[in-house]
């Protein structure tokens, strides 16, 4: 395709369909072959706004998907159809913070979207249209409630220098409500094909509305609606999108006429209840044919997602009273073609769940447990739904790519049933209280803290170096805010009944302590700024302020380990940063305290007591002699010396970590 530059910039400057600012942070989920990476790319890159990368694995992998989305802090996404409705099936909450979402590629699932809408409310989603021909969109709508009740939605309207038309046979404009082709003329339409010269006179051709313009015909059939926007109805030919891709239907049947024994054979995409859609090849043969034989037959000359997720073979093809096949009586999948594979039932009871979860997600059944899931219509974005369902159903965490390596119910269950599960739940919330459990590493850490030598060797000190104009009420306000967002910088710890217990108080004094002082004198400063903390008195968080000269300070401050950690530091570190600049953070759903419970909950399972059993019956009888190393004199009294970190934050709001030695 050749696409200019003007193209470009139409889709992503001042476009009315959206603004991208400098604030914004894009998620690129397009490979940078697909159209759709042009809006991720040259959205961020002619805005100003920052382009977050992510890894191909994790693109399927919805768990990390939504973690990348919460700590990249990503405002504005592309995503394809099929991956919209996976992520509204699996973790739609993963969406709330995010600005807009914008999906396309396909024919749209009206009830997903009303599900997303819940969630983002009105105008943050925005569904989104147009063929490659035209720049990655040609038409948008911000989608509203009012139209989430229908049965579709809409298209929209063309993008600013884009004109849509709908067009009969003759060329001439449909009205409203009447069917018709999809036509896009403006500054978004591309040059041509490369090297293709008849199939652009053909696709690109006059516009009759525009004397000397070019417009291009899309093929899909459409119609204006009575609010003025269009609804896409389908193709008119017998070219479809699956996930994002264009694939002509004639192509893969002219492959599968090349299959050994294939008489007659008919390709057709099959929307499911949950509106995606699935290629589906039904074949006439000599023979009884094999899936997997034919899937590897065709993926010799086929890219993969062009493959069908179902064959199913018949004694003939029906015809319409024409004699044209009538493909609205093709039957079902359900019949699949012979999958190669010996129907075993299940045999235990983790093979049985995996059958219902494979039935559920494939829609399919019986499913045996040497059946390959690939075999029985199963793709990369089912494959996500299934680990999903998976850890859910059975508390295993398998990875994505397990489902390619070993794709059968059989080699699942054995690797399932080899390791140690995970409950599948949310930490719960604890009840209002005077005290709370503390957690393992707290128990520790409080030990460690009382014995000689330990009073400063869980002290967590660092020194922010900042550069520029510095104002002091709104530093101590922020510090103040982050001590009223966490908990942790509001807990005390106390013995109660020879029990060690973590109080969390509604409010705590907390003031920083402001200096001036040179730079020679400031090391020394420095140095006695960390002194023990009494563990019982709140917060366990200590700040201080060095005034160097008038735009230089020092930010010095202290906390302990028992209430953080090089995590948590990095946390602190950037919440401070965004709440000093004026930005709301999100409420947390849970705090430390609630971690903490839930932990020592969890300690009197049937799963930690198996583990306990396990590694005393590993440590009884006589214990091993260690050997030390004795390359170096050891010293005669144990030290807790450490590193210490300085981090730089200047006024251009840089940062940079310096090690100290």
């Amino acid at each position: 395709m050749l696409t200019t530059q003007q193209n470009i910039v139409r889709t992503v400057v001042n476009n009315h369909y959206l603004t991208i600012t400098p604030e914004d942070r894009i998620l690129q989920l397009s490979n940078y072959a697909f159209d759709g990476s042009a809006f991720d790319i040259f959205g961020a890159l002619l805005n100003g706004a920052l382009l977050v990368l992510i890894r191909k694995e994790h693109i399927l992998d919805i768990a990390a998907l939504s973690q990348i989305l919460k700590e990249e802090k990503i405002t504005i996404f592309f995503l394809t159809t099929a991956l919209f409705n996976t992520i509204v099936d699996l973790d739609v909450e993963s969406l709330s913070q995010v600005r807009h979402v914008l999906f396309g590629g396909e024919k749209v699932s009206a009830s997903h979207v009303a599900r997303a809408y819940e969630v983002l409310g009105k105008g943050r989603i925005i569904h989104v249209y147009g063929p490659t021909e035209s720049t990655v969109f040609a038409t948008y709508y911000a989608v509203d409630h009012l139209e989430c009740g229908e049965a579709t939605v809409p298209i929209g309207v063309p993008l600013a220098n884009t004109r849509a038309y709908i067009v009969d046979q003759d060329n001439k404009l449909q009205p409203i409500g009447v069917p018709g082709e999809l036509c896009i003329a403006g500054d978004g339409l591309a040059r041509g094909y490369l090297n293709r010269p008849e199939l652009t006179a053909e696709k690109f051709v006059a516009n009759p509305f525009g004397p000397g313009g070019r417009m291009y015909r899309t093929g899909d059939l459409a119609r204006w609606l009575p609010g003025g926007s269009i609804e896409y109805l389908g193709r008119i030919d017998h070219q479809v999108k699956i996930r994002g891709y264009r694939i002509e239907l004639g192509e893969i049947e002219a492959q599968l006429l090349k299959v050994e024994s294939v008489r007659e054979a008919v390709v057709v995409a099959r929307e499911t209840e949950e509106g995606q859609k699935d290629l589906c090849a039904y074949v006439v043969a000599g023979c009884e044919l094999v899936a997997s034989e034919i899937r590897a037959v065709l993926s010799q000359s086929l890219p993969g997602y062009m493959i069908p997720a179902y064959f199913v073979q018949i004694d003939r093809l029906p015809l319409t009273p024409n004699g044209k096949i009538d493909r609205k009586a093709l039957p079902a999948p359900a019949a699949h073609l012979h999958t190669g594979a010996e129907y075993i039932a299940a045999r235990t009871p983790v093979e049985e769940t995996l059958v219902s979860i494979w039935e559920t997600v494939l829609g399919v059944s019986p499913i045996g447990i040497q059946d390959n899931f690939f075999d029985l219509g199963g793709h990369s974005l089912r494959a996500t739904t299934l680990v999903a369902m998976i850890h859910r159903e059975l508390g295993a965490e398998i990875p994505l790519r397990t489902v390619f390596q070993e794709p059968t119910i059989a080699q699942m269950a054995r690797m399932i049933e080899g390791r140690d599960s995970f409950v599948y739940a949310m930490i719960p919330t604890v009840k209002p209280s005077t005290y709370y459990p503390v957690s393992s590493a707290q128990k520790r850490l409080y030990i460690l803290s009382q014995m000689d030598g330990g009073e400063l060797s869980y002290n967590m000190p660092a020194v922010i170096t900042i550069e520029g104009e510095l104002d002091r009420e709104r530093l101590e306000e922020t510090f103040r805010k982050l001590i009223r967002r966490h908990e942790s910088l509001r807990t005390g710890f106390e013995l109660v009944e020879g029990k060690l217990v973590q109080r969390v108080y509604e409010d705590v004094p907390f003031a920083v302590e402001y200096t001036k002082a040179s730079e020679e004198q400031s090391a020394e400063m420095v140095h006695t700024f960390v002194r023990p903390f009494a563990l019982q008195q709140v917060p366990l968080l200590r700040v201080g302020l060095l005034e160097i000269v008038q735009d230089r300070h020092l930010l010095l401050f202290d906390m302990h380990h028992i209430i953080s950690d090089g995590v948590s530091m990095s946390l602190f570190i950037r919440e401070f940063v965004q709440l000093y600049e004026g930005k709301n953070l999100p409420p947390l759903r849970i705090q430390y305290k609630d971690y903490a419970a839930w932990q020592q909950a969890n300690m009197e399972s049937e799963q930690m007591r198996k583990q306990e059993a396990y590694w005393l019956d590993e440590f009884s009888g006589e214990m091993p002699v260690l050997e030390l190393p004795t390359d170096y004199a050891r010293p005669a009294v144990r030290s807790f010396q450490g590193r210490t970190y300085e981090f730089v934050i200047s006024s251009h709001k840089s940062e940079q970590l310096r090690e100290l030695a």
